[in-house]
């Protein structure tokens, strides 16, 4: 009887683990490590690094990313001739944060970050940055793709930036810089970026990097606000090595500027009337017409209550063998009339 319990009790335990647990071995938990950032840039504002990157929004599984840490770590490489493979191990094993280099002060944002730098320590070293970040859960992403930077002691910013409001343009000049943040002449050749800000922040406003301290703004509109700022830069690398700031100068360019004088004026006296005409004025801003007469030892009298758009008119309340002077101005949409030009006529 006893063995027939025990046998009864082994085969209920052998029925208990075939229909409990998984089949199959047990697999590790797929660790939740953030997309690799793969967009790190730097430029150099006077004695500051300023980076940006496109922070990722999803972990490697595809789930969605809330950032919650993120790391800016720097190399000194002794070499320049590593391979970028060589490179990212070497970095991976020797890379420190920006902190235990001395490197400066550091300012993290979400997509930004600026390194207030001590560029005592750091000038033409070549240092070497890369990025990771971290989610709420989970480990760090791999490193972001790695940048080479050489900080300098680059120019000073310029002075004194100054305009002069034309009819057709905004010339702004400024005072070239002559030493460096380090104190020294400058050696290398010095170009010039220039900013501008319409309403929507600053943004630069040459093509291409300028070799003299002067430029001609000829895309703005008379009554609208900008403000300028100009840096320095090496020409070697003027988009990515830059000085500070030049102090932010405010325009409000007025229209002043009077159209031409109406020419080729003509004046023909007939049974109906003085029949005058002239040449249309080329100014884009061009308003219209004034027709103004006068009569030796009268007043001048205003023909046109409203401005004319056409270059002819016809005055039909003359009398017969009268000497007239007729004067035909020019007038813009800011109000400004041109000087007059005369024409005499008899009837």
């Amino acid at each position: 009887m006893k063995e027939k319990l025990l046998i009864l009790a082994v085969l209920w335990l052998m029925l208990i683990n075939t229909g409990c647990g998984r089949k199959g071995a047990l697999q590790d938990p797929v660790p939740r490590i953030p997309q690799t950032v793969n967009d790190l840039r730097i430029v150099q504002q006077g004695s500051q690094l300023l980076f940006r990157w496109t922070p990722p929004v999803s972990y490697l599984n595809g789930r969605p990313l809330q950032v919650a840490a993120l790391e800016i770590m720097a190399l000194e490489l002794k070499s320049e001739k590593s391979s970028k493979n060589r490179l990212e191990v070497i970095f991976r094993q020797n890379s420190k944060s920006i902190t235990e280099l001395n490197l400066g002060q550091l300012e993290l944002g979400r997509e930004t970050a600026t390194l207030n730098l001590n560029l005592a320590r750091v000038a033409d070293k070549n240092l070497v940055f890369g990025l990771r970040v971290k989610g709420e859960k989970g480990g760090w992403s791999g490193f972001s793709n790695l940048v080479q930077f050489r900080p300098e002691s680059v120019p000073l910013p310029p002075s004194e930036l100054q305009a002069q409001v034309q009819e057709d343009r905004i010339i702004l000049s400024w005072k070239a810089p002559e030493t460096g943040l380090d104190g020294k002449i400058l050696t290398k050749k010095v170009v010039y970026n220039l900013y501008r800000d319409s309403g929507q922040g600053f943004e630069l406003l040459t093509g291409s990097p300028l070799s003299e301290p002067f430029f001609e703004d000829r895309s703005f509109l008379f009554g609208q606000k900008y403000r300028y700022s100009v840096r320095a830069a090496l020409a070697e690398a003027p988009g990515l090595k830059e000085s500070a700031d030049s102090e932010v100068l405010e325009v409000i360019p007025v229209d002043k500027f009077p159209p031409s004088p109406p020419s080729e004026v003509t004046a023909v006296a007939g049974s109906e009337g003085v029949a005058l005409s002239w040449l249309p004025n080329q100014e884009k801003d061009l308003a219209g017409y004034l027709v103004i007469r006068s009569e030796s030892g009268s007043e001048e009298i205003l023909l046109t209550r409203e401005l004319l758009t056409a270059p002819v008119f016809n005055d039909i309340s003359v009398a017969k063998n009268r000497l007239y002077v007729y004067s035909i101005k020019a007038v813009d949409k800011a109000g400004n009339e041109s000087p007059p030009t005369r024409i005499k006529v008899r009837t």
